[in-house]
């Protein structure tokens, strides 16, 4: 199925397709929607691409997509990588220009929407310097204030995430596992369902628990199960809508497939944060 952009509204309920994929993008993988960012005239994404052509031996590569935010159709913009190589990233846009972030190589890119220069790296603007993490906390990043990490499992235990602020105060352990995401607005922990570690890369478990996400409130301490598991096969994952940092919006298909559930995070009242 190509990937299809559609617009919510969050007043009425109802949602419209916005923009397909194209044709070629029809097989496994060949278009997976990575990270999107929404300005006030554009929507723009990363996306890991695979194109039948010759010279490439069914490698992927990921590149810059567009389009107007009121719908239309999809356009490239830029390549960001070469073949074989799909780094995860940060994508944000201003205006005109889009700002990518290759987590692998630490580096930055500007990449103008609508032709001109080519894309280009930049410094990216200081901020407020992470704190060291625990040697026993892998895959650790941080947002504007708060990190997220997982604790290195130990054989027979349940998968924990660590939530800390940048300075290593309020400290929370969440049972949980890396989704390799930084907090939804600071505030929610979009994570992978916790499992038993075996030792070495197994894992023990009587059910499929990764079929559904778990979602953490670090302002109330509180988490709960989100998504819908299929019968047979395996369960689709639990999105981040493109949405603004103050309107963070979940959604997932139901088992059938025929509607999608939305979580607008939004909503959950704030009063108990401290920032």
């Amino acid at each position: 199925m190509r990937p299809t952009f559609f617009a919510y509204d969050r007043r009425t309920g109802r949602h419209r397709a916005l923009a397909t994929a194209p044709e070629w993008a029809e097989c496994d993988l060949c278009f997976e929607v990575m990270n999107v960012a929404v300005s006030e005239t554009d929507i723009v994404w990363t996306a890991g691409i695979y194109r039948s052509e010759s010279g490439n031996p069914g490698k992927r590569h990921v590149e810059l997509w567009a389009m107007p935010r009121s719908g239309g159709m999809m356009r490239p913009v830029a390549w960001l990588t070469e073949h074989g190589d799909l780094p995860s990233g940060e994508l944000t846009v201003t205006g005109d220009n889009a700002t990518w972030t290759n987590e692998s190589e630490n580096r930055t890119y500007l990449v103008p929407l609508r032709g001109g220069r080519g894309m280009s790296e930049i410094s990216p603007s200081a901020g407020p310097r992470p704190v060291a993490a625990d040697p026993e906390v892998r895959e650790f990043s941080c947002g504007v204030e708060w990190c997220v990490g997982e604790v290195r499992p130990r054989r027979n235990e349940v998968t924990t995430m660590l939530v800390q602020r940048r300075d290593g105060s309020g400290r929370t352990a969440v049972a949980a596992a890396s989704s390799g995401r930084t907090l939804i607005g600071d505030r929610f922990g979009l994570f992978n369902q916790p499992y038993v570690y075996g030792g070495g890369s197994v894992d023990i478990s009587s059910d499929d628990l990764r079929a559904h996400a778990v979602v953490y409130d670090r302002c109330t301490g509180k988490a709960a199960r989100a998504g819908a598991q299929r019968e047979a096969g395996e369960s689709p994952r639990v999105r981040v809508g493109a949405t603004n940092r103050q309107e963070p919006i979940l959604f997932w298909p139901t088992r059938d497939e025929k509607h999608y559930v939305v979580l607008d995070l939004s909503r959950i009242p704030d009063r108990s944060c401290e920032g």
